[in-house]
C-alpha cells in the first residue's frame, strides 16, 4: 500500500511540475509579449520626437540659447536731390528682399541731419538686401518727397564673421547715401 501511494504522489509531483514549467512558460511568453509592446511603444515615441526636433544631445557642442542670427548695422543719410540738404523724418525700412511679406522689418526715422544709425538682431542672411524710404510726414521738413529703393547693389555691406559662436554669426555694417527726389505734385 505504501508503494500504491508513493507512486500517486509521484504521479502527483510531476503534474505539478507541468503546471509550474506552464506558469514558467506563460510568465516567459507575457515578458516577451511586454518587450514587443514597448519596443512599438519606443519606436512611435521616438518618431514622434523626431517630427518635433527633439534629438540626442550628443556631440552637439556646447549649449546656446535662442536661435541663429547676425548683427545689423545700418548707418548713412538721407538727402534731397535738388539741394543736398538733409531731410529729417523720412522712414526708412530694411528688407531682405522684393518679396520680403513678414511682419517684421525694422523700421527707423531720419533725424534733423537726415542721419540713421541703428543695431538690430535679425536671422542671418544678408541676400538681397534693400532700404526704402518713404516720406511720411507729408509736406513738412522741406515737402513731398517721392519713395525711393536702394537694393544691395547700391549699399556698401561690411561682413565680419563670428567664428567663436554656433549662433552668431556675425555683424554686418550696411552703409547708405541716399538723395531723394520731390514727389510730383497731382
Amino acid at each position: 500500500m505504501q508503494c500504491v501511494e508513493e507512486i500517486l504522489c509521484e504521479i502527483c509531483d510531476v503534474f505539478s511540475n507541468f503546471g509550474r514549467l506552464y506558469d514558467v512558460n506563460e510568465n516567459i511568453r507575457q515578458d516577451k509579449m511586454k518587450a514587443k509592446v514597448r519596443h512599438i511603444y519606443e519606436m512611435i515615441a521616438g518618431a514622434i520626437l523626431s517630427l518635433l526636433g527633439f534629438t540626442s544631445c550628443f556631440g552637439l557642442g556646447p549649449l546656446e540659447y535662442g536661435s541663429p542670427h547676425a548683427n545689423f548695422k545700418v548707418m548713412g543719410d538721407v538727402k534731397a536731390a535738388d539741394n543736398g540738404k538733409p531731410i529729417e523724418g523720412i522712414e526708412v525700412k530694411f528688407h531682405r528682399n522684393s518679396k520680403d511679406v513678414s511682419d517684421y522689418c525694422p523700421q527707423f526715422k531720419t533725424d534733423k541731419e537726415g542721419k540713421v544709425n541703428e543695431t538690430f538682431a535679425l536671422w542671418p542672411e544678408a541676400e538681397d538686401i534693400m532700404l526704402t524710404f518713404e516720406d511720411v510726414d507729408g509736406e513738412e521738413n522741406g515737402g513731398l518727397y517721392a519713395p525711393d529703393t536702394l537694393r544691395a547693389k547700391d549699399l556698401q555691406i561690411n561682413f565680419v564673421e563670428d567664428k567663436k559662436s554656433t549662433w552668431h554669426k556675425g555683424d554686418y555694417d550696411i552703409t547708405f547715401h541716399s538723395k531723394l527726389k520731390k514727389a510730383d505734385k497731382q
